[in-house]
């Protein structure tokens, strides 16, 4: 297919290697600005929407900071794209019911790129925590901002841009809701405590009450020098536990333990990611489409923006 990409940071770099190079579509990037070192992948580059409409896209993939989700998509929607939106999908409600009406009424598909939901670790968690009783949860995603993200230079580190742990680190509430079911609160604390950011918050200590009444307990952290990425599910009987970054799952139950372990690499799910998105174009079923998605910004704003 032919593919707009709007946004050439590293995550747009990385989504655009994988659709020309991996999966065969071709592609055109749309800058706010000229880039005379280009982008080191051979893809054409514009400035000007219009070059966009007439290349002809049949899809836009939209990677650029995420106070300008909706609008891109809203102009890409108008011009007939079907629509990937790189996570979190907006730093706010507004605009979202009318991007609704606009894909609706064109028959066009929209959904938001939450990545981890391809993760080997995520799968399998999924997988073994169906059907079984989740007493618990425990969630921990922590790192250290300038070892990722250059301090100052991106839009992490701004509030008004969508950064912050809250949305930046949104993987988290996604896969909460993916596993255990749908966010129905969300209480606790955030704020700066470092100066990895500008002005955005850098931790949360939240409660959350999920799925069927179940508590979970969820820290996020990009100020901290120790990286830690897991969830741990509370079962009658036993526990399971995944690690995002040892790439392990431990099923405890009974007295019984099982373990798996992956080979991940990053390219790995988001390719299925995108196969996954191409393969469900015009399916009203497709996951965290805007509706899904929309239900856990909801909750994450509600928190931000104190209403608790």
């Amino acid at each position: 297919m032919k593919v707009a990409i709007f946004g050439m940071g590293s995550i747009g770099q990385r989504q655009a290697r994988i659709l020309s190079q991996d999966l065969g579509h071709e592609l055109l990037a749309y800058r706010s600005g000229r880039n005379p070192a280009g982008n080191g992948l051979g893809i054409g580059e514009v400035i000007d929407f219009e070059e966009v409409l007439r290349f002809k896209p049949q899809a836009a993939f939209i990677t650029n900071p995420t106070n300008l989700h909706l609008e891109t998509a809203l102009r890409c929607a108008a011009g007939g794209m079907h629509l990937f939106i790189e996570k979190p999908l907006s730093h706010s409600l507004e605009q979202i019911d009318e991007l609704e009406a606009v894909c609706r009424r064109k028959g066009l598909t929209a959904y938001v790129a939450y990545g981890l939901r391809f993760h080997p670790v995520i799968k399998k968690l999924k997988e073994l925590a169906a059907g079984k009783k989740v007493t618990h949860a425990r969630v921990v995603c922590s790192s250290y901002l300038p070892e990722w993200r250059r301090q100052g230079g991106n839009y992490s580190s701004y509030a008004d841009q969508g950064g912050g742990v809250l949305l930046d680190l949104s993987h988290e509430f996604d896969y909460i809701h993916y596993i255990l079911g749908p966010i129905q609160t969300i209480s606790g604390s955030s704020g700066r405590v470092g100066g990895v950011t500008v002005d955005a918050e850098d931790y949360a200590d939240l409660n959350l009450v999920v799925g069927d009444s179940v508590p979970v307990n969820l820290h996020l952290n990009i100020a901290s020098h120790r990286p830690e990425r897991y969830l741990q599910i509370d079962l009658e009987g036993g526990y399971l536990y995944g690690d995002l970054l040892d790439n392990r799952v431990d099923l405890v139950l009974d007295g019984k333990k099982d373990t798996f372990r992956y080979q991940v690499e990053r390219d790995d799910y988001l390719r299925e990611q995108a196969r996954y998105f191409f393969a469900n174009l015009g399916n009203p079923s497709i996951m965290n489409d805007l509706a899904e998605s929309r239900k856990v910004l909801e909750r994450i704003l509600e928190f931000k923006n104190g209403k608790r």
